[in-house]
């Protein structure tokens, strides 16, 4: 059964909502017409048991040891990262912010949602040249690429100190990243443009991700294109893992199990 709806506290009161590519609050999302429906996990990944992790890292306690005995580079890297992110005492530090972006990167090859033959590349802090044109470039964080042209994830990385919730953000930036590649479709590769799309989104809070589910639609575009609420209401589909110690991300073995099962499981809606 689907839990019900969850929403942050908006920092300030506004006449009129943020449009394409600005920094959105709780605000701009309900003035948009957007709901985020926080579900179970067989709602949410449509299978009654997550699939195993298909790596060996879920074993590894992050000792020096672990770093050592990583058969590959990537894991090794992945693991000094999230030691780096479980140093950090401070739940509300933004210190751990560049741990966490390098860990998402390396954790992405780990676990192939990088695909060298089907050109999908991790991208930190890509251009949205649209956007960009227009002087309203989002601050994507981390997202997966096809070809180097097509955003196909997006990832927010949450920054406590700065007093605003990342799921608007996240939102806000899948939207616009949406909008900037079917422009760019049109325009560099003459194609038509998309209908509409379920597009998968990440927010990570250290090594704690919260997976996301945002359909893009015509409507929802040229309304955020005007600052104008849409007649129809979009649902964001959203799941959080359930995990023994949330506080601790990926740190305890018994989290790290359950949460790339929920990595593995997610990588199918790319």
């Amino acid at each position: 059964m689907a839990r019900k709806s969850r929403t942050s506290k908006s920092r300030t009161s506004k006449s009129r909502p943020s449009k394409m590519g600005r920094k959105w609050i709780q605000d701009d999302v309900l003035a948009y017409n957007i709901k985020v429906v926080y579900q179970d996990l067989q709602t949410f990944f449509g299978v009654t048991d997550l699939p195993p992790p298909n790596n060996e890292i879920h074993t590894f306690t992050g000792t020096a040891q672990d770093f050592a005995a990583a058969k590959d580079p990537e894991t090794s890297y992945m693991l000094g990262s999230l030691d780096l992110i479980n140093e950090v005492t401070d739940p509300q530090a933004d210190n751990r912010v560049p741990y966490t972006i390098a860990f998402v990167r390396d954790l992405f090859d780990v676990l192939h949602y990088t695909d060298v033959p089907r050109r999908r590349e991790v991208m930190m802090r890509p251009t949205l040249r649209y956007l960009a044109s227009q002087g309203r470039p989002p601050q994507v964080d981390i997202c997966i690429m096809h070809r180097l042209t097509v955003i196909i994830l997006v990832v927010k990385v949450n920054r406590p100190s700065r007093g605003f919730g990342p799921e608007p953000r996240l939102i806000s930036d899948t939207i616009a990243a949406f909008h900037n590649d079917d422009i760019m479709r049109v325009k560099r590769l003459g194609t038509d443009p998309l209908v509409s799309k379920v597009m998968p989104g990440i927010v990570m809070d250290g090594s704690m991700p919260t997976f996301y589910k945002i359909p893009v639609t015509p409507e929802l575009i040229r309304a955020v294109e005007s600052g104008e609420r849409p007649d129809e209401e979009t649902v964001v589909h959203a799941y959080r893992p359930e995990v023994p110690r949330p506080e601790e991300g990926m740190g305890p073995l018994d989290n790290r199990r359950i949460i790339l099962s929920c990595f593995e499981a997610f990588r199918q809606l790319l």
